[in-house]
């Protein structure tokens, strides 16, 4: 089996269970949108776009490592 493969089965189980342990963690104490300050919705935006433009940088990598 080629390596990529092999990585491809354990990384998506470890890291979607990381993913729902973060989130479980950080969860716990949001507030709804309604209630946040300006700082707080800027804050949870800036997040929310750094996570998507980090998962957009990882795609494009495992797609390169992944295509001949």
């Amino acid at each position: 089996m080629n390596d990529y493969f092999i990585g491809f089965i354990t990384g998506v189980p470890i890291g979607t269970a990381v993913g729902i342990a973060i989130e479980i963690a950080i969860g716990l104490n949001q507030k709804p949108w309604a209630e946040l300050s300006d700082e707080e919705k800027k804050l949870r935006k800036n997040t929310i776009l750094f996570g998507l433009i980090t998962l957009l940088l990882g795609l494009i990598v495992f797609l390169w490592l992944m295509l001949p």
